[in-house]
């Protein structure tokens, strides 16, 4: 860490009254007395002494906060300062894992002092997520890290001081409440999501029971039915949200409650007999409207009609809008343009809701991109007769539009009978495996394919 500090006072040195002399080796030594003197005695210069700190200064902060800087450097305006206090404010910060490089100078006027800190951010922080610290409010869970993080925003680094400080705080709440377990701590990180996630290993949170206050239109004892396999299974914050996300959600979405969602979920210890030392977890849902269809609109098309598209997705007006049944209609979609050589074809979807009416529209814009022939056909693993006898069954020639849909039927057809009969003539009788791959080469816009046996 680089420290640029010119002082914290300044000092002039002025020599003595006294005679002048006309010899230059006598201005010499005169020179070198006074150096050695200062070496020995030490310059005022070095003098640790204080001043008053009348402001702190940053330059280089994007993202922080300056009065969090501050209060995490232990540094107050108005308080009397020396060089090697503000030497430990800026090794606190180096520590605190804020920041990637940090310097600092010092600017004096009389007897107050402005302190200038030169910074680069770490990287971001990720969100901070408590898993399974049942046993403990939002509000005490801060106040535990807070006193020894003053800094801190709800976000830390992925590794580094910060986590540790983080953990450690979280580890003394446990010992304080004699609650048995470790703090650990890991990334997550999905396609949604980034975050670093805090959690007590070596101890039991069974699931004891699920309430879903506001469900209607499907009943509270349905979802607890289909939520089974989140009872009776150690607590965990991450996990029953990537259930409700992945089965709950869209359960409701097949049903036509295409804005529901489910409000964040409060945790409640119980010593029940039947579940010690667990949890009830409630978890409120907002169903919303069912929605029926009000058609679509379709832009960006070139090489499908209007009426194409919409056969292919196969809504029709005052239909339910089954997200389920909306999303295999545009899979059909992909596949015709796929059936024409699009194979890079992409549609993005936006939603207009008629909430008075409970009706939906859906606005779909298609980028259609190249359309892709076939190249290649290359067959590994067989013999070279076995080889050519396969090739003869397949009848997509090179340079013809590629049909992705070809594709498909030969492997029930074509390759399941040839890879029966191989089978059949193998003298131990194993069945033989193959592998079909496409592909794709965006600048020829052509396709190989590549059937391999095993």
């Amino acid at each position: 860490m680089r420290k640029s500090t010119h002082g914290i006072r300044s000092c002039h040195h002025r020599s003595l009254p006294g005679p002048r002399y006309s010899k230059q080796k006598h201005r010499l030594k005169s020179v070198l007395l006074v150096l050695a003197l200062l070496l020995v005695s030490g310059s005022p210069c070095r003098a640790q002494q204080p001043v008053t700190l009348r402001r702190i200064e940053f330059s280089g902060l994007k993202r922080l906060p300056p009065q969090q800087v501050i209060d995490a450097s232990g540094l107050k305006v108005g308080d009397r300062v020396t060089r090697d206090a503000i030497d430990a404010a800026a090794d606190k910060l180096m520590q605190s894992g804020l920041f990637r490089k940090l310097s600092y100078r010092v600017r004096t006027t009389g007897n107050e002092a402005t302190v200038i800190f030169q910074v680069e951010e770490s990287v971001k922080g990720l969100p901070v997520v408590f898993e399974n610290f049942v046993w403990f409010s939002e509000e005490e869970i801060l106040a535990a890290i807070k006193a020894d993080l003053p800094y801190y925003d709800g976000t830390s680094p992925a590794a580094g001081p910060t986590a540790d400080k983080i953990a450690a705080a979280l580890q003394k709440l446990l010992n304080r409440r004699n609650i048995p377990g470790q703090v650990e701590s890991l990334p997550n990180v999905t396609k949604d999501r980034q975050e670093l996630v805090f959690s007590v290993k070596g101890t039991r949170i069974p699931v004891c029971a699920l309430h879903f206050p506001g469900a209607s239109a499907i009943p509270e004892t349905q979802l607890i039915k289909i939520s089974q396999p989140v009872l009776k299974t150690d607590y965990s914050k991450k996990d029953i949200e990537a259930f409700i996300a992945s089965t709950l959600v869209p359960l409701y979405r097949h049903l036509g409650h295409l804005r529901a969602q489910f409000e964040p979920l409060t945790v409640t210890p119980t010593n029940s007999p039947q579940c010690a030392g667990g949890v009830e977890v409630t978890i409120p849902v907002q169903e919303g409207p069912r929605y029926q269809w009000a058609g679509s609109v379709w832009d960006g098309n070139d090489k499908l009609t209007v009426t194409e598209l919409a056969t292919a997705l196969g809504m029709n007006p005052g239909d339910l809008a089954d997200a389920m049944k909306i999303e295999n209609g545009l899979k059909k979609v992909r596949e015709a343009y796929g059936h024409r050589g699009y194979l890079s074809a992409v549609v993005k979807e936006s939603i207009e809701f008629e909430d008075g009416a409970s009706r939906v529209k859906y606005r779909f814009n298609i980028i259609e991109g190249p359309r892709y022939f076939m190249g290649k056909l290359i067959i590994d693993g067989l013999a070279a007769a076995d080889a050519e006898q396969l090739r003869a069954k397949w009848t997509l020639g090179s340079n013809a539009v590629f049909d992705e849909s070809y594709v498909d039927d030969f492997r029930q057809t074509g390759l399941r009978e040839f890879m029966a009969k191989l089978s059949q003539r193998s003298p131990s009788g194993t069945r033989v495996k193959s592998e079909v791959e496409t592909r794709p080469n965006a600048q020829t816009q052509t396709v190989d394919v590549v059937i391999s046996f095993k």
